[in-house]
């Protein structure tokens, strides 16, 4: 079965994502240990084309320690697609935060799998942009 917009697991999956965003801006890292998925994979592109990967272990590092002092109340998100079937789903967003050491636009592609009873992301693919404004 294809992912779809209108699949009834595509709420789950935003839902899923939402509770990473608002738990990690209010420093409730704990939450990172339970989404990643155990084999995740990161990659972030940074502007000057610098591929950044990283496993489970050493992304949660990376946000901590890059998002461990910034105070984000308010955590803007921008929500361009939202696909799920029975056991995957895809999310494809802005958002707009200085995790990356300056404050500007980031897009994400996410993948999510169903395992262990839950939504669990598997791989985050990450490119930054320059202009924060941009949306």
């Amino acid at each position: 079965m294809a992912m779809t917009e209108d699949h009834t697991n595509a709420a789950a999956v935003k839902e899923t994502l939402d509770g990473l965003i608002h738990g990690v801006s209010g420093h409730s890292f704990e939450v990172l240990d339970s989404l990643y998925h155990r084999d995740m994979r990161t990659y972030l592109l940074l502007n000057d084309g610098t591929l950044m990967r990283n496993d489970k272990k050493g992304f949660m590092a990376f946000i901590k320690n890059n998002m461990g002092a910034l105070k984000d109340d308010d955590p803007w998100v921008k929500y361009h697609l939202v696909e799920a079937d029975d056991t995957h789903g895809h999310i494809v967003v802005s958002r707009k935060n200085d995790a990356t050491g300056r404050y500007q636009l980031i897009s994400l592609s996410i993948d999510f799998v169903f395992e262990d009873g839950r939504w669990q992301i598997t791989r985050e693919v990450i490119m930054t942009r320059d202009a924060a404004t941009d949306a």
